[in-house]
């Protein structure tokens, strides 16, 4: 018999866990950049509202839409076109990590480029285990 993690690979993420989190994505960005977000929001267009909160926080895509009250479709349009640009703006992780949101494996995303050689490497925990 299959346990329940493999039936179902999300972690059981609590409500009151989803809002610490989004509270503390607004926060960061709003701290990040001394605007509230309705402020930002106001001032520049939602897919830069994205690369400056990805610029501030190094999450998963939902977690971020979820805290900036960005639609995931228009994310997903964001993401690409980010990734597109030269030089490139936007770095997901070559890696799998739970969502803080959903409890899901998920891709992190940055635009800080301080973050994108550590997002570039290899997960290699799992490649020590053979040697």
């Amino acid at each position: 018999m299959m346990s329940n993690l493999q039936n179902n690979p999300c972690l059981n993420v609590k409500f009151k866990d989803k809002q610490l989190l989004l509270n503390y994505i607004v926060n960061t960005v709003e701290k990040g950049t001394g605007y509230s977000l309705s402020e930002l929001k106001e001032m520049y267009s939602e897919m830069y509202v994205f690369y400056i909160g990805l610029k501030n926080v190094t999450t998963t895509k939902k977690a971020i839409c979820k805290g900036l009250d960005i639609t995931l479709e228009n994310a997903c349009r964001y993401k690409r076109m980010l990734e597109n640009q030269q030089p490139q703006k936007l770095v997901q992780s070559s890696y799998k990590v739970y969502c803080p949101f959903t409890g899901c494996l998920a891709n992190t995303l940055s635009t800080n480029p301080k973050e994108f050689g550590k997002l570039r490497k290899f997960n290699t925990n799992q490649l020590n285990m053979f040697e």
